[in-house]
């Protein structure tokens, strides 16, 4: 489906030849030949991806060849004008930054905290992001049933890394280009651009060395800062915040939770020490990179600099390509639902659930059975576990989007009203009952990403529609295929409600520490393998995974592997007949080597290394072999012995879940 070069490895060419000696995870990925032009990595989950990127494409030509005679306000009407404006290079180029003028006017007219205060809050609207600082609505940490107040300090451009660490310097430079050459192109000098660019990579640097590191955020304790309003008002004395909620419509006085709260203190100094019109151009800027994707082509240019800056040379994609990636972030239900009747049919949503209540029943037997925790404990995770809703496939109920107005002709302006939707329907919900919404994360669980995620404040799983696929899922494939890809990946979501991290929250998703001292130790001691474990895996020279950061993935990733070998295992000894050898492989060895194709992966040196810093999930190279080495079957599936390559030490292995 993607092409013959990055086809997945069938275990059909490994057959069954390979010894106990072999490391069989470079076999799997060898026949990947390279990483295609146009992207940083080569897996499965980013085949899987290109493959509903083509649905999708497929989708949005047809919905904009027929929206000019859809009713307003319908999906069909709405995603095919979208793209369409999208489409329309010619009109955008002759355009420029036009359609942004009246809000760098409003941006040039701040002349004190008051007008300062109003900017921030229509920023807000029209990115639908925290420009300086952001509020939205949700659910205390302490009580998932009301809804409250949260402040979030700007999100940066790029990581920490790159601010801080002296070796990124060539990087800080490339930044330092894209503002000035961005700049340039809206209007701006070069002289007027590059001051203005070292202005903002110094207020940036700032900031970044007061935000919470990928690592710091794992802690909810320092993650969720709470505050009253009166204190909230104190740290945030450069702009008038009662003027702030009462303009996005929010009551002035109540607890709120803060997260980066010194990043948060670091820009109320700033906007007390700096000149305003710093202040005015590092809005300027906030707003044009955020409005870029919706712009003039002409930015580009320095788009794909900065890109080859960090990565080496990436072939951009097709404008069509582009603006259909942009379009589910903005309109991802309205997509969801066209793409949903499309590519997902009853029967699946129908076979993934059984698997679910597979896997979820050996958890809960493993949980029953459990040695090490004490009875308070071990109740308390089936309570947990009994509670956790998993959903399949999409929403029961759709998010609707037919008051945002959608026009052919004003691609930036499609997004900003968008945007404002999004932005007020989350504001709206505080002081109402709560109502989560379903696979609404335009990054994680859309029904047309290729993910699945856990939510601990929800105690609760979403497998998206574009996931349920091959090769994550075939109703046609034997037992072993799905049960250790969809099977083992539903496994590593139910163990991250019982991992590092989500232990932390209880069966209501609140934060609550169920757990004895002495379960507790017991807990750490374990995954402390797994951190040795990960911290000893150099992935390029010097560079290697982090351990502590990885935790909750790799325990995830161990009970995943784990439960889905056993629940097929259950699954065949119901129905020997499908308990066959296939292409010389026993449904054991197809099982773990599933798990291993499922996580092959090739990578851009340059983006792993961006990445490795910040993403708990450790590369695909070491996902692929290294939670299998924890389990007993694995060794004996494949006849491994002590002293063979892929053989850990029984001392080291994990027996957690």
């Amino acid at each position: 489906a993607a092409g013959g070069e990055t086809e997945p490895l069938g275990t059909t060419t490994l057959g069954s030849g390979f010894l106990a000696s072999d490391r069989y995870d470079n076999r799997v990925r060898r026949p990947w030949a390279k990483i295609p032009a146009d992207s940083l990595n080569l897996s499965s989950i980013a085949i899987q991806s290109k493959v509903v990127e083509l649905q999708l494409q497929a989708m949005f030509d047809e919905a904009s060849r027929t929206s000019l005679s859809a009713p307003k306000g319908t999906p069909l009407q709405q995603v095919g004008d979208f793209y369409a404006a999208g489409l329309d290079e010619k009109r955008l180029t002759e355009l420029g930054v036009k359609p942004l003028q009246p809000e760098f006017d409003r941006i040039a007219a701040i002349k004190d905290k008051k007008s300062l205060t109003e900017a921030l809050a229509r920023l807000s609207l029209l990115t639908n992001d925290a420009v300086l600082l952001g509020l939205q609505v949700s659910t205390d940490p302490l009580d998932r049933t009301r809804n409250m107040v949260v402040i979030g300090d700007g999100e940066l451009p790029m990581s920490l890394d790159n601010y801080l660490k002296p070796d990124n310097q060539p990087i800080r430079d490339a930044h330092l280009k894209l503002i000035t050459d961005s700049l340039v192109i809206a209007g701006s000098t070069p002289e007027a651009a590059a001051a203005v660019a070292a202005r903002v990579l110094a207020m940036d640097t700032r900031v970044a060395a007061k935000k919470l590191t990928p690592l710091e955020m794992r802690d909810p304790a320092k993650l969720f800062v709470r505050m009253s309003y009166a204190d909230l008002k104190k740290m945030l004395s450069s702009i008038d915040v009662d003027l702030l909620f009462s303009t996005l419509g929010l009551p002035t006085g109540s607890e709120v939770v803060v997260i980066h709260a010194n990043a948060a203190r670091e820009r109320n100094a700033m906007l007390k020490e700096l000149p305003l019109a710093d202040t005015r151009a590092y809005l300027e800027w906030e707003l044009l990179r955020r409005s870029i994707p919706f712009l003039t082509p002409a930015f580009l240019g320095p788009s794909k600099a900065f890109s080859e800056a960090m990565y080496g040379k990436i072939d951009f994609p097709p404008r069509n390509r582009m603006v259909a990636a942009a379009l589910p972030g903005k309109l991802g239900h309205p997509i969801g639902q066209v793409y949903v009747a499309k590519h997902f049919t009853p029967e699946t949503k129908r076979d993934a659930e059984e698997l679910v209540q597979r896997i979820r029943a050996e958890f809960r037997e493993r949980i029953e059975k459990n040695t090490w925790l004490e009875p308070k404990t071990r109740a308390a995770a089936l309570q947990k576990l009994d509670a956790a809703k998993i959903t399949v496939g999409h929403p029961q109920d759709w998010i609707d989007y037919s008051g945002v107005d959608i026009r052919r002709d004003d691609y930036l302006g499609n997004a900003m009203r968008s945007n404002e939707f999004s932005a007020r329907r989350n504001l709206a919900k505080l002081g109402k009952p709560v109502v989560p919404d379903g696979f609404d994360d335009p990054s994680a669980t859309l029904p047309t990403v290729v993910n699945a995620g856990y939510s601990p404040g929800r105690n609760g799983i979403e497998i998206t529609a574009a996931f349920l696929q091959a090769p994550f899922f075939d109703a046609k494939a034997d037992p072993a295929s799905n049960y250790c890809a969809l099977g083992a990946v539903i496994g590593h979501e139910i163990t991250h409600g019982f991992d590092s991290q989500g232990r932390l929250y209880n069966e209501k998703g609140n934060l609550s520490n169920w757990w004895t001292d002495v379960d507790s130790q017991r807990f750490i001691a374990e995954t402390n393998k797994l951190v040795g474990q990960a911290d000893a895996v150099e992935v390029l020279p010097g560079l290697h995974i982090n351990g502590k950061l990885a935790v909750g993935e790799n325990l995830a990733d161990v009970g995943g592997v784990s439960l889905g070998h056993a629940a097929l295992k259950k699954y065949l000894k119901e129905h020997p007949e499908k308990n066959k050898r296939i292409d010389g492989l026993s449904q054991d060895q197809r099982c773990f080597l599933t798990w291993a194709q499922v996580w092959a992966d090739k990578f851009n040196e340059g983006w792993l290394k961006q990445i490795l810093p910040t993403d708990p999930h450790p590369p695909g190279v070491y996902r692929m072999l290294a939670p299998s080495q924890h389990e007993a079957t694995f060794y004996e599936a494949f006849g491994i012995r002590k002293g063979d390559p892929m053989w850990l030490d029984e001392s080291l292995r994990v027996r957690i879940w």
